[in-house]
């Protein structure tokens, strides 16, 4: 997904002029932002494979999706899930005893994203701050982090050869991206408008809930923390159903469009499933209300309580029920990205 809020200028940087980017790797999807861009894509890798016909028409449809590096030739986001086997698909697991694997398997989705974002040919240099996250239990990898992502990076997809050189990395608690989206304006400035002391921020992802409690600008780490949970559980529980109904696991394209809508098509016929997907969301309700009563209680000391991430229709209404002062921010997928985004244009302008 590639929206656009303006007209993008080409060419018309200095060379040497660094270019900063809002990058959120988030278990489901990654999402990068310049903030006229926002570009979305599941994070997905697999090792690549010769596709025997289309190719070209395929490998046009999925820019900066075929990507080369050290480890070999791969598949990435949208073509991984369509034409890997489900079982050679890699996705960034929970926090595991393999922090090196994890990062590789990062700057991967680095890659992709900023060969989509500015695609740049012919061994260019692109010089790029990133500002980005983790979740919140794990910033203790923050360090491994800046690591992998500072230094030369040479890039090469299907839509772009470049070196990206990034001179800087900030890395941030991933919820908080939403919580400086609305502290700080998009020309980096603090919004006189966002009035709250206290602001608290849940962070609906694939594989995890996210919650964060800002006070005055300064982070409450007794009242933060993550849950190894999400949309999953979801898509685990309907795939079970629908294993067991049609003695075969429903494709990456049915599970999404029965969550979203209830209904699936099969073999033709629309089923209604409203009434398993209902059963299969509970849990994540749940899971979600859970976390933000052990962390917070009935939250009446919170001014403010924003939903973001790709899950949040499924718990808003729920969330909303039992928190009056919740609400699901713009763009609550990507604004994560975008406030890292903010934060990098608000920190550029502090007295060094």
């Amino acid at each position: 997904m590639t929206t656009r809020k303006a007209a993008k200028t080409q060419g018309t940087m200095h060379h040497h002029s660094t270019k900063t980017y809002g990058l959120d790797i988030g278990y489901g999807n990654t999402k990068i932002t310049d903030g006229d861009t926002h570009i979305v894509f599941p994070s997905v890798a697999a090792h690549a494979h010769h596709i025997k016909f289309q190719a070209d028409i395929i490998s046009g449809k999925y820019p900066g999706e075929e990507l080369s590096d050290n480890d070999g030739e791969w598949f990435i986001g949208d073509l991984a899930i369509k034409q890997a086997p489900i079982k050679q698909r890699i996705r960034l697991q929970g926090r595991n005893a393999n922090g090196q694997f994890d990062m590789a398997f990062r700057l991967r989705m680095m890659y992709s994203a900023l060969a989509k974002i500015a695609p740049h040919q012919n061994g260019e240099v692109l010089h790029v701050k990133i500002a980005t996250g983790l979740p919140v239990d794990h910033m203790e990898d923050a360090h491994l982090m800046k690591q992998a992502m500072i230094g030369q990076h040479r890039i090469k997809t299907n839509n772009a050869d470049f070196i990206a050189n990034v001179s800087d990395c900030i890395v941030m608690p991933q919820p908080y991206g939403t919580i400086y989206g609305e502290m700080i304006t998009e020309i980096g400035e603090l919004n006189h408008y966002h009035t709250a002391s206290r602001t608290a921020v849940v962070d609906i992802g694939q594989y995890t809930l996210d919650c964060a409690l800002d006070n005055d600008g300064e982070y409450i780490d007794a009242e933060s923390g993550s849950l190894e949970s999400g949309v999953y559980t979801a898509i685990e529980r309907i795939t079970a159903i629908f294993a067991a109904e049609f003695r075969q696991n429903p494709t990456h394209d049915q599970i999404e469009k029965l969550l979203r809508t209830g209904f699936v098509m099969i073999s033709g016929e629309m089923v209604d499933y409203t009434h398993h997907v209902k059963e299969a969301l509970r849990p994540l309700r749940d899971g979600v209300l859970n976390l933000m009563g052990r962390l917070w209680g009935t939250a009446v000391h919170i001014d403010l309580i924003l939903l973001c991430g790709g899950g949040v229709t499924f718990v808003e209404e729920g969330v909303l029920q039992n928190y009056p002062q919740a609400r699901v921010v713009l763009n609550p997928q990507v604004s994560n990205a975008i406030g890292y985004l903010r934060y990098a244009s608000f920190d550029a302008r502090q007295p060094k």
